[in-house]
């Protein structure tokens, strides 16, 4: 292999780019549903718990199929993987805006649609991975920045298509963009440096060190049965499981803005404001876990999300609610832990291990919206569902403390 041009990018760099665009299509796409859901409830007449429960049942789907998705990726590559995810989630979308009875919500979103972002994120994340070893959290915080991107247009833009043409003819145009968008530009994804005449980083080899407890480079690439018989694994799956619990507000959030008097454009706005902090918090915690370390930087995410958690109990007009939104998602933590999955267990296996990291994101993604709606259609009040999402970051912040890097010694 040789060494990248001097006055040439690093083609690890395009690989980053274009998975940051298909999240931004895909991710951007599904975040749209926090805007749907009142839409839905109002139209359809179904309660809270019920469209909130589709979105439950998604986020279990996307998340169980992370395993699949990546043991496929690294078998065969992320742009066979990219054509599948983009067509059926667009399939998936285009089917919403048929739907009158709940099982076809399920169906359509719960099982299609997400079947399509179950193999996004972990293709992605992996591909990246593949491509950089000492600037992993910089390209991964690049690569998630497009989620946030993605999020800060179609929010607003879902929210003035339903306002402009009603849910239906909006979730048909949102359905195009997938295969429109997302589709071209999985075809510039390459798995390995070595198919362009590269190595990792774009250098001509790569030293074995530690930079604040970051490995730079692992000798002994744990398997996925090697990885799920270490206790860090585990660690690290409850901390991810705990730290998603909070996303159940989220889906919820314009219903509870709009709750308190908020206007639908103004939060609309706000949480896509948010998904601006996002992609900037991504790139910026990403490359400063580069500098300070993964747990460092895992931990102040966590404390800064309980912390907004618990101030949304209190927060009553507009201009709170961006700055919730911009400080909450501005506290990007997948980034560095999907960095330290790779510093943990290296980049090999590295898609099996990740995708079967993020059931734990299934677990708590799915169990948040559903609680949430749960406790609203009980109660009347979304206070609880807060305070748990709370309680669940602040477990995910003290486990960030004690987490280890895994013993390789007894590996063969």
């Amino acid at each position: 292999m040789a060494d990248k041009p001097k006055n040439s990018i690093f083609y690890g760099w395009v690989i980053a780019a274009a998975a940051s665009i298909i999240l931004a299509i895909e991710w951007g796409c599904d975040d749209t549903y926090v805007i749907f859901l009142p839409e839905l409830c109002e139209s359809l007449g179904w309660s809270r718990t019920a469209v909130s429960g589709a979105y439950s049942l998604g986020f279990i789907i996307a998340t169980a199929l992370g395993v699949v998705a990546g043991k496929l990726n690294d078998r065969y590559g992320p742009r066979l993987i990219f054509m599948f995810s983009t067509i059926t989630m667009s399939l998936g979308f285009a089917l919403m805006s048929i739907i009158k009875a709940p099982w076809q919500l399920y169906i359509f979103y719960g099982v299609i649609a997400n079947i399509g972002m179950g193999f996004a994120w972990v293709p992605a994340a992996s591909t990246v991975s593949h491509w950089f070893i000492k600037k992993r959290g910089r390209a991964l915080g690049l690569t998630l920045a497009g989620a946030g991107v993605g999020a800060l247009i179609m929010i607003p833009f879902a929210q003035f298509l339903i306002l402009r043409f009603g849910w239906r003819i909006s979730y048909l145009i949102l359905a195009s963009l997938p295969v429109a968008i997302a589709l071209p530009a999985s075809r510039l994804m390459r798995l390995n440096p070595s198919e362009k005449g590269l190595y990792p980083d774009g250098v001509g080899e790569i030293t074995e060190s530690k930079q604040h407890n970051n490995p730079v480079s692992r000798a002994v690439d744990f398997t996925l049965k090697q990885a799920i018989r270490a206790r860090q694994f585990w660690l690290l799956f409850i901390m991810h499981a705990s730290s998603e619990m909070s996303f159940g507000m989220l889906v919820h959030l314009k219903a509870y803005a709009v709750s308190l008097g908020i206007a639908e454009m103004t939060i609309a706005t706000a949480i896509g404001a948010g998904s601006a902090a996002y992609s900037l918090g991504a790139v910026v915690i990403g490359r400063a876990s580069d500098k300070i370390g993964r747990k460092a930087s895992l931990f102040i995410c966590y404390l800064s999300k309980a912390v907004m958690m618990l101030w949304l109990i209190k927060i009553r007009q507009a201009w709170q609610f961006y700055l919730f939104s911009i400080i909450f998602y501005f506290a990007a933590y997948d980034s560095p832990f999907s960095a330290i999955i790779a510093d943990y267990f290296g980049v090999k296996f590295y898609g099996g291990i990740l995708g079967l990291m993020e059931i734990a994101v299934g677990i708590g993604a799915a169990t948040g919206p559903v609680l949430a709606g749960y406790i609203f259609d009980a109660t009347g009040s979304y206070e609880l569902a807060i305070i748990i999402g709370a309680v669940a970051l602040f477990i995910a912040m003290g486990l960030s403390l004690i987490i280890k890097e895994p013993e390789t010694n007894k590996l063969t």
